[in-house]
């Protein structure tokens, strides 16, 4: 009985001073880790077609045409090249105009004729510089930087430009492209002047006259390289008469 006594005051005093068996506490399972969600490819915008890839601006107080082409959303923001321009002063009208026919070359009533002209307004074209005849060769610099020269107002209506310029519209700007012509200039456009033709009657943008410069100074290149051996072949021959000449004997 005094053992069992013992044993119960033993456990008493065990509990009393916290040495009891340490609970464990239950610990929750980890959680599985979200997954991060990955974001949806944007789609691609799809190009918008358009009928006219191009569209002609002109500011006649600059004298300058911009011409424009569409971006992918079909809207004109894309600046493709600027170029000086004559026109006809108030004999140019204002305002939103279709292109029409063509011709590769055209002649006017007055005289002149002109490289890739385009109708834009009844009688009214846009066009290269003049030439004396349908001739690449043949310019007319008066009209081209002369005192009616581009970069003024003195056509009889006419959008004058160098030959870059209209050809280029000429060639890529379909029936039904859209010219506005505008007073004044409320975009604030600007232009180079017309290259410099070095004195020549031909205008240097003019890619078909340039392959005929290239041809010709070929050409010419040529025919010096062939008579090079002849002029010095002659000279050597003058050079060795010379020198066997006798002096005449004394007396």
């Amino acid at each position: 009985m005094k053992r069992t006594i013992s044993i119960i005051i033993a456990a008493i005093m065990l509990l009393s001073t916290g040495c009891a068996a340490p609970v464990l506490a239950r610990t929750a399972p980890a959680a599985a880790p979200t997954p991060e969600r990955t974001a949806a490819p944007t789609p691609e915008p799809t190009p918008v077609e358009v009928e006219f890839p191009y569209y002609l601006y002109v500011e006649k107080g600059s004298y300058t045409l911009t011409i424009y082409k569409a971006d992918d959303r079909g809207e004109y923001t894309e600046v493709v090249a600027t170029y000086r321009i004559a026109h006809g002063g108030n004999k140019t009208p204002a305002g939103i105009f279709t292109l029409g026919e063509r011709d590769r070359w055209h002649d006017f009533p007055d005289g002149g004729t002109v490289q890739y002209a385009t109708r834009y307004h009844e009688r009214l074209y846009v066009h290269s510089p003049l030439y004396a005849r349908d001739n690449a060769a043949q310019l007319w610099p008066r009209y081209y930087d002369g005192d009616h020269g581009i970069g003024g107002s003195n056509t009889g209506g006419c959008l004058r430009m160098v030959t870059e310029a209209a050809r280029f519209i000429y060639e890529n700007c379909a029936e039904g492209t859209t010219l506005e012509i505008v007073n004044g200039s409320p975009r604030g456009t600007t232009s180079d002047p017309v290259p410099d033709r070095n004195g020549l009657r031909i205008d240097p943008t003019d890619v078909n006259m340039q392959e005929q410069i290239d041809e010709a100074a070929a050409k010419r290149a040529g025919e010096q390289a062939e008579k090079a051996p002849e002029e010095a072949a002659e000279l050597a021959g003058q050079a060795e008469a010379e020198e066997t000449t006798e002096a005449p004997a004394e007396e």
